[in-house]
């Protein structure tokens, strides 16, 4: 197996973590990190103990020894940054969301197909084994009668927005709101447990830099709804439920499962599901399948599953694309 050799976009925490994983999966080394500015390149080398930085595109992109970059600059790059990186012949992971206008998935998958490599999202909890332990349980259902999905954290950086500070997650001009960033992980639980719905129906709560804080969305199938709650201005501790005709499986969270039960619809009883540990770093099991991917890329196999994350994700990113139109 090839070591992947790893060039990474953005300084956050989030591009840390990714490096941490890809490292510890023992698949990737990493080559180089880019920023715009040398000061924050060469402080982010230091932390991360890269080969090299870069405060030039350009030459990042034409750098021979990066086979793939992580992309985690803020929303609205993603699209025209994944654009370059597989222009120049390299393969891109991109931080959800991959892009913030459906209307330019098509191309970036199509440009992919071209360039003969690999464009996907880092929707993370798809690849975790209890989120996997937690669809199978939901396919032993005999019916679902419905469905409760939750993801709510209050960010640190709304307390930039309440200061009157604009961060680029809470940022128009950044595409930055509770849907993009929180919302898009229970539209994919629910479209990988579900399917794509029949109709979307969708509220938010704006803040005062005019992106949504907090949403609800409800997703209409032929027999069920399934209502998602997402927010980055409140926390939730409530779990996520699916319901049965004879017992709710409860989820003590989305990303990051560590819990789950099955409650008795009639009496209420608990009956607790085992799951594996959650890995200390949650980045390493999508940064595993992609490593593997790239390593048996022109197989029919891995082509088979590429195309399935695709067809996934193009789905939930119309469901996106239908409630951001709607909290416009």
């Amino acid at each position: 197996m090839t070591t992947l050799k790893l060039g990474t976009i953005g300084t956050s925490w989030i591009t840390e973590q990714f490096i941490e994983a890809a490292v510890l999966s023992g698949k990737y080394s990493l080559e180089a990190v880019y920023s715009r500015t040398e000061e924050k390149a060469s402080a982010f080398k230091d932390k991360v103990s890269a080969n090299k930085i870069y405060t030039d595109w350009n030459a990042f992109l034409n750098d021979s020894n990066i086979d793939v970059i992580y992309i985690a600059s803020p929303n609205s790059l993603h699209f025209e940054q994944a654009k370059e990186v597989l222009k120049h012949q390299k393969h891109a992971i991109v931080e959800k969301p991959m892009v913030t206008s459906f209307s330019d998935w098509d191309e970036l998958i199509h440009l992919a197909v071209e360039q003969n490599k690999m464009v996907v999202e880092a929707a993370r909890h798809i690849f975790e084994p209890n989120f996997i332990k937690a669809t199978k349980e939901i396919q032993k259902l005999p019916e679902i009668y419905g469905a409760s999905l939750t993801f709510s954290k209050y960010s640190s950086r709304y307390d930039n927005v309440l200061n009157g500070e604009e961060p680029a997650i809470f940022s128009t001009k950044f595409d930055g709101g509770a849907a993009n960033d929180l919302g898009i992980y229970v539209i994919y639980a629910a479209i990988h447990w579900f399917g794509k719905p029949n109709s979307v129906h969708a509220f938010h709560q704006k803040v005062q830099t005019g992106v949504d804080g907090k949403g609800t969305a409800i997703l209409r199938y032929d027999n069920f709804d399934v209502t998602l709650h997402y927010g980055k201005i409140n926390t939730s501790i409530h779990k996520s439920e699916v319901y049965g005709p004879d017992y709710t499986l409860v989820f003590d969270g989305i990303t990051g499962l560590a819990e789950a039960a099955k409650m008795d619809a009639r009496t209420g009883e608990i009956d607790k599901i085992k799951l594996d540990k959650p890995a200390d770093n949650p980045l390493l099991w999508e940064a595993d399948a992609f490593a593997d991917l790239m390593n048996d890329f022109d197989s029919d196999d891995s082509k088979e599953t590429l195309n399935t994350w695709w067809a996934l994700a193009k789905q939930v990113h119309e469901v996106l694309d239908e409630i951001r139109q709607q909290t416009k």
